[in-house]
Parts: C-alpha cells; structure tokens; sequence
C-alpha cells in the first residue's frame, strides 16, 4: 500500500492507475493539489503501487546528450500562438500525421483548469500551444497510453518531468512507438490558487472568460503577457512582472510541497526530449542565429530515438547549440529545486479565507518602477521590430 509523505508526492497518478482493484483514488487537499488515498477495506496488497512510485524507485537516465538544437517552427501562425519556438507543434504533428498516432498534452478545459487529454489530429493538437501554469489533472492518461500502444498506435506524450517519469514507471518498459517530451519546470502551481485568480479576473472584468492565453507574445516573445479575453470584448494582459499570479509563481510562495526538493530536475532525463524557452539564441548556437523577437526552443536530445525523430520532423528549422551555454541563462532551473519560501505555510491557508487579490498582494509586490516599466512596453516592442527589418 503506497505511503509516501505529502512533501515527497508529486502527484503523478503512477499509484493510482497501476492498482489493479481501483483501491487508490487521487484526492485534492485544501489547497487543492491532488495525493493518493487508499481504500484499505478493498486494497490486495499486491505492492504494485509501491514499486512503480518514481520517488520510491526512481529511473534509470542516461548520462549523454545525443543532441542539442535551439528550433523555431516555420508556421508563422504556429509560432505566434506557441509559448516558445512551436518546436512541439511539430513534434505532435509528427505523430499525428506521419506516423498516424496520437497526442498527448495539456489544454483548457470548459472551466479553463489545466486537463491532460489525448488528441488524434492537428487541430485538437492545436490546444496544446502556449504554457498552462498550474498541474493538470491526468485522469486515466497513462492507462490510454498504454492501450494505444499495446495496440500498435504511437504515441506521443508531454508533460512536465515527474509526468513524464510517473508514465515510464507505470508503463514498466520501454515501447518503440512511445516518444515522450518532459519540460524544464520552475515548479507545480495550484489548479485551486489558479481558480480563484480567474474568478477574481471575472469579477474585475464583470464577465466571464471566454479565452486565457498564459504566454501571449502581442509584444515580441521577450515581453509575453498572460491575456484574457472575456465575453463582454473586454481584454487583460499583464506580463510577470505587474500580474499578480505570475508574480506569486516566480515567488515559489504557491508551489506544490514536493516542488521544493524535486528529485526529478537534473540535466539528464528518461524523456526523449527536454524543451525550455530561448531567449538568447545568438549567444548558444555552434552558428551565428539572430534573434528577431518570435520565440525559440531549447531542445535537449536524450535518446537516439529523440535524435532519428529530430530529423524527419517538418514546419521547423533548428541550429545545433551547446547545452553548456544553454545552461547558463536557465538560472539552474534543468537540476536545481526552487526555494521554499518561509511564508508558504501560511498562504493557502490565507487564501481561502481572504480571497485572491487579498492574499497575492501580500505576498508578492508590484512596484511603481514595475508599472512604468510594462506601460512603456508597447513603445519598446515597436523600436525593437524596427530594428530587425
């Protein structure tokens, strides 16, 4: 019967959907991220979810990079709705038409909460574009993956590190049709904290959300913002330096507990993939590469299979780097855990009982100097767009 403290579980599901009795059931504490519970009145005690916990056994990596490239996706329509460089766009569209398969990944449900789901065709895959910033609910994902490759189907999955590793432990071997894609992640905010910024948005704007894009690049990919559009015509955008959740994230103050020591964060991975943001191609390419502002990926190849896949991929040019350089403008984040900050233990507790703007502001501060900086950001983007023509 798995027993894993609560400052150790990343909540990848691996238990819960390797129980062959359906005894575990992922349940949401009060801060709302989501830990096994374990029917004992019909648990076998088979072990199984024990054995397949990637924090009680973890995986094997390899110690070699097979490849690193810095890439940018060739569909202008593409690239403007991607977080970075639209590199899994064309990973996905890989999948789904050359080799007939399905994609796994990240969207927005009708409440806009962060869901995995399995998708069969580029359109549905479109969903997946641009960065969600709280954990996504897995539901049975690693139990449809499994099916579709048993069956013969490929299948490609991302997800952050300890999704990834939480699949390839539960999976328990290595599939040929199996390509998987992890990111490099500061850290697990709160579907709840996530939630309640919303509602506090709907009430800002009197209207319901009809559209959130986290990472909307309206100024250049060096100066995205978190936009929302709601029902009434009305539009928010605020970039990490004035909005309030992206504030609390950059702090750690609303990270998930096992984010703090995460075992998972090292430079070398289970995935084929590892893809991370660019904001400094020029300065790591083994060739000269300009910048012009549209968004690149970082894209660390673990496997030769992650290599052979690289080269049939279409819709994306790619330069070769040095993951050395790439390294050092990540701050750390491939292989070192955020801080806990000393107020955590308080904020969520805060939270329910004062709200979200309440809460955030006391935690995390907007100054003027932020205010003046983000009002001359159109201004900004405009001279810098004239100087790439």
């Amino acid at each position: 019967m798995i027993d894993i403290p609560v400052k150790n579980c990343c909540g990848c599901t691996a238990c819960c959907q390797i129980c062959p009795v359906n005894a575990i059931r992922m349940r949401r504490d009060k801060e709302g991220f989501a830990y096994p519970v374990v029917d004992q009145s019909i648990c076998v005690a088979c072990g199984k979810c024990e054995s397949v916990c990637p924090v009680n056994t973890p995986l094997a990596v390899s110690s070699a990079f097979h490849g690193c490239v810095i890439a940018q996706n060739t569909n202008e329509h593409v690239l403007r709705e991607s977080t970075s460089g639209g590199f899994m766009d064309a990973l996905n569209r890989f999948v789904l038409e050359d080799c007939g398969g399905q994609a796994a990944g990240v969207a927005f449900d009708d409440h806009f909460l962060p869901i995995h789901k399995i998708v069969s065709t580029v359109d549905e895959a479109a969903a997946f574009r641009n960065s969600k910033y709280a954990q996504s609910e897995l539901g049975n994902t690693f139990q449809q993956v499994r099916s579709f490759l048993e069956s013969g189907t490929c299948v490609v999955f991302t997800g952050t590190p300890c999704q990834v590793v939480g699949l390839k432990a539960f999976l328990g071997k290595d599939y040929d049709g199996l390509i998987t894609a992890d990111l490099i992640c500061r850290s697990i905010p709160s579907p709840h904290l996530w939630r309640q910024y919303l509602d506090w948005q709907e009430d800002l704007a009197g209207s319901p959300i009809r559209e959130v894009a986290c990472r909307r690049k309206t100024y250049g990919y060096h100066h995205g913002a978190l936009e929302i559009l709601f029902e009434n015509g009305t539009k928010y955008a605020g970039s990490n330096r004035v909005d309030y959740y992206m504030k609390a994230f950059h702090s750690g103050i609303c990270s998930r507990p096992s984010c703090y020591d995460c075992p998972f964060k090292t430079a070398h991975r289970c995935s084929d993939f590892t893809v991370f943001d660019c904001g400094h191609p020029e300065e790591v390419t083994l060739k000269p590469m300009t910048d012009d502002d549209r968004g690149f990926s970082a894209v660390l190849i673990h496997t030769l299979k992650g290599k052979a896949v690289l080269d049939r991929l279409q819709d994306i040019r790619w330069m070769e780097a040095d993951p050395e350089k790439l390294f050092r403008y990540t701050g750390g984040m491939e292989s070192r855990s955020i801080t806990r900050p000393a107020a955590r233990e308080n904020f969520y507790a805060q939270l329910d009982a004062d709200g979200f703007y309440a809460t955030v502001k006391m935690y995390v501060k907007v100054s003027f100097v932020d205010r003046i900086l983000e009002a001359v950001k159109p201004l900004w983007f405009w001279i810098r767009k004239r100087s790439l023509r």
